[in-house]
């Protein structure tokens, strides 16, 4: 008898995460930071979804986050990009501590994923190997690929960025889903 019960109550828990799949979903890809990411979303030119969805691999919305390479906050953006993006946004007085400031980080990452976006003619992979590897790695494996627009992930020689690559679009895949 008991395990009839027990079966019982397996298949209505199952049920009821059934029924409630997106807000399960929710829990583990959440929305924080919008009236912020949604502004500069706006200001840049990109889907929000898709900042959200970099957050979540970079930092899982982890605002006091550091990475084992130096990177800060939300975005993980190291103090060198940082103040490299500073210098073209015209901001006066950058420091590293700036990055653990949501609006300042979120300003940063996306004002760099556009910047990234116009210089890679909009393709979603060389965006996301450059954020991940570096702008000049990008190029260089462009170049190795004899400037071949898209860059073949397969061809990519770093497993991490591989793998950023396919956690970014899968997270953005999720995140339009539920949203």
């Amino acid at each position: 008898m008991n395990k009839k019960i027990i079966q019982l109550i397996i298949i209505f828990f199952i049920f009821l995460v059934l029924i409630n799949f997106k807000s399960v979903l929710k829990k583990f890809y959440p929305i924080y930071y919008k009236n912020t990411i949604n502004k500069y979303a706006i200001k840049y030119e990109l889907d929000p979804y898709l900042i959200y969805s970099l957050i979540k691999a970079e930092s899982n919305f982890k605002l006091y986050a550091i990475s084992n390479k130096g990177a800060i906050g939300l975005m993980q953006i190291t103090p060198g990009t940082g103040a490299y993006i500073a210098r073209l946004l015209g901001d006066k007085n950058f420091s590293k501590d700036m990055l653990f400031n949501p609006e300042i980080n979120i300003k940063y990452g996306c004002f760099y994923l556009s910047k990234l976006f116009n210089d890679f003619n909009g393709n979603l992979d060389c965006v996301l190997a450059a954020y991940n590897a570096g702008e000049g790695n990008v190029r260089k494996w462009l170049k190795d690929n004899k400037n071949e627009a898209r860059l073949k992930t397969d061809k990519i020689p770093f497993n991490e960025t591989k793998r950023y690559i396919k956690k970014v679009k899968q997270n953005y895949r999720i995140y339009n889903y539920i949203y």
